[in-house]
Order: structure tokens, then sequence, then C-alpha cells
């Protein structure tokens, strides 16, 4: 006849044990797990990848370095001409500011030594708005 027993893997409410045992080493007869290889292991490959990393990294510094020159070497002449052009519209600026402020100051002279009489300022507004003059 068949066998009515139940297996005791398929009963069982406890979940199943890995068959390779823990995935981290432990010291026999303890419960906890042991550290000590794992970190021994990460702090090897860090040294490795640094011991990669380096010269990787100088040539990625070279490279930058060497694209910093190049740029430079190209900004010189083109600060050069703006330097240039600045320096050609300052004079002409300069030279308006000088005309308009010895304007200003010819006005303000001819105007204290010869006062309009109030006939020339009533012209002159009427004119302005529009109206003939008297």
């Amino acid at each position: 006849m068949t066998d009515q027993t139940p297996s005791p893997a398929t009963d069982s409410l406890e979940p199943a044990q890995p068959v390779g045992g823990d995935l981290v080493p432990t010291k026999s007869g303890s419960s906890r797990p042991t550290s000590e290889p794992v970190i021994r292991q990460l702090d090897s490959i860090i040294e490795n990848l640094a011991g990669y990393a380096v010269p990787v990294l100088r040539e990625i510094a070279a490279r930058a370095a060497d694209l910093a020159a190049k740029a430079g070497e190209a900004a010189g002449p083109i600060a050069q001409k703006a330097a240039e052009k600045t320096e050609e519209v300052g004079g002409r600026l300069a030279s308006k500011g000088r005309e308009v402020a010895s304007d200003m100051r010819r006005d303000a002279s001819a105007t204290t030594m010869n006062p309009p009489t109030s006939s020339e300022t009533q012209e002159h507004v009427a004119t302005e708005e529009g109206l003939p003059p008297r």
C-alpha cells in the first residue's frame, strides 16, 4: 500500500536553511557571525581598486590640464581684441562726455550773463506749445 506519512520538509512551517550553511562565516560553537575575514577581504578589494584608479585619475587630470592650457591660449587673443575695442569705445565716450560738459558750462555762463526777459520766455513757451507768438 501507499505510505501515508508526511515528509518532514513539506509539513514544516520553518523556512528552509541554505544548503551551504550561513552566508557569513561563524566561529564554531558561536551563533554570532565573524566579520574579520569579510572586513579583510573588503579592505583588500578597496586597496586594489585604489591601485588601479590612481593611474587613470592621473591621466584624466593631465588631459584636463591640457584642455585648460588650450583654452587659455585661445582666450588670449580674444581678450586682447576685446580690450582694444573697449579702449576705443571708452575714448569716444570720454570725448563725447567732455563735449557735453563744455556745452553745459557754456550754456550756463551765457544764461547767467544775459538772463532772458519775460517777453522772450513767453514767446519760447508759446512756440513750444504750438501757439502763435504775440
